[in-house]
């Protein structure tokens, strides 16, 4: 595998910056959805009203993951280097993220669930599994049930790839679709239902990852295929049987969202038609209006209020992405690039630095007129910016580096297992694909 360039040595007009751009706008709404239940609190009630900013911002982000990341691994060809690369993406700062918010949990200086006490070696299990939020074991902090998903897509489309069905994926985006609305709610945490589950579960699922990617990286076409399918079986199960209460209505839907992005890529690239990735969105934005909307009902929501801002987030999601990619090719402001660049870091780090600093946020949310509250609320992002810049310098990037070298190691050792992807289509820059893949 050739190797990449060092992320910091990486500008925005080197990369396709307007996948950063969107980065940025995804992880904008989080931190306002986070930051506005302390300051802002009046511009929250009205834009509460019209727009769900972080369903927005963590559905941009499945869209852009969608986009790049089965790309990235059809470019290489390679399940073993896919893997190592993405685990060494996400895993170090996420590690040290848990490991400070557990060392702030001990001192009294944040909130930790009780159940994690209880049971530390599940939990901890649990969290190094990347996949806490579908094994009914509580999160060490509530923005990673995102990851969680990220990580039973990558199973997902690793199994698809194993096995040359990579190209299904507009099928089962729309398969997806159906079954999610045809089998809302799902029982949630039917894996986890009794009293210890969650921890002989948590124990089933370690082992299955560790043969599962044991036997992806020996780079042997029958047991990698083997592997791959053992980890995408795994991903299947836990999505309809471990779902968390919180996404019965749209765990399937988020899967199909990312997969989304994917269909988009490949008609971008010729692969598909416009009209069929255009069919598989539409088909996907209907389920998911459809099952908002029931989800609504049954809490008893169901207003013209409420509908109108399904209706509205549904399409500040679509339409940003639409106006992300109608920018491809023209400069993206630096500030937005850069900001996509450690988004990653501000995302894991802002809600960490919202629960330590609220005794002071809430107080000045309180007291303060609206106008005065903006310098305190770029006190707080520089907070976070200059933090995520240091976690990002040194974490993420040596991370990053770490992988490259344990793959070329690999490869040397047991040698190459790229495969084919299927007949080439028009392929993007390479220095794209490698710099771009979160």
């Amino acid at each position: 595998m050739p190797a990449e360039p060092t992320a910091p040595a990486v500008r925005p007009a080197d990369r396709l910056a307007w996948l950063d751009g969107l980065r940025a706008v995804a992880v904008l709404l989080v931190v306002y959805a986070h930051l506005s239940r302390m300051l802002f609190r009046g511009a929250r009630e009205v834009s509460a009203e019209w727009l769900h900013a972080g369903s927005a911002g963590v559905m941009l982000f499945f869209l852009v993951s969608g986009y790049i990341i089965p790309a990235s691994l059809e470019r290489h060809g390679s399940l073993r280097t896919f893997w190592v690369s993405r685990l060494c993406r996400l895993l170090p700062l996420y590690l040290v993220v848990i490991a400070l918010v557990v060392a702030l949990g001990a001192a009294g200086l944040m909130p930790l669930d009780p159940a994690l006490r209880a049971d530390p070696l599940t939990a901890a299990v649990a969290h190094v599994t990347m996949l806490p939020h579908l094994l009914g074991v509580p999160l060490i902090t509530p923005v990673i049930w995102t990851l969680t998903f990220e990580m039973a897509f990558y199973l997902l489309v690793g199994a698809l790839f194993a096995v040359r069905l990579h190209r299904a994926g507009t099928v089962l985006a729309v398969v997806l679709a159906v079954v999610a609305v045809g089998t809302a709610p799902l029982a949630p945490r039917l894996l986890a239902a009794t009293p210890g589950a969650a921890r002989e579960l948590t124990l089933v699922v370690a082992v299955a990852l560790v043969l599962g990617l044991g036997a992806v990286a020996t780079g042997r076409r029958a047991v990698v295929v083997a592997g791959a399918l053992l980890l995408g079986g795994l991903a299947v199960t836990l999505l309809v049987a471990g779902q968390d209460p919180a996404h019965v209505w749209d765990g399937l839907l988020i899967v199909a969202v990312m997969l989304v992005g994917t269909a988009v890529h490949r008609a971008d690239h010729g692969r598909i038609r416009w009209w069929q990735a255009g069919a598989v969105a539409a088909v996907v934005a209907a389920a998911l209006m459809v099952n908002w909307i029931a989800e609504l009902e049954s809490l008893g929501g169901l207003t013209p209020r409420y509908v109108t801002r399904s209706v509205v987030t549904l399409l500040v999601i679509g339409g940003a992405f639409a106006l992300g990619r109608l920018t491809r090719g023209r400069r993206t402001p630096r500030a937005l690039a850069r900001l996509g660049l450690i988004s990653y870091s501000v995302y894991l780090v802002h809600y960490v630095l919202i629960v330590l600093l609220r005794p002071l946020l809430i107080p000045l949310g309180e007291r303060l007129p609206a106008v005065a509250e903006v310098p305190v609320a770029a006190a707080y992002l520089g907070l976070v910016v200059g933090i995520s810049w240091l976690t990002y310098r040194f974490v993420e990037v040596p991370g990053q580096r770490f992988g490259r070298r344990v793959a070329r190691w690999m490869t040397a050792r047991w040698g190459s297992d790229a495969q084919p992807p299927g007949p080439p289509g028009p392929q993007p820059a390479k220095r794209d694909l490698r710099a771009i893949a979160r």
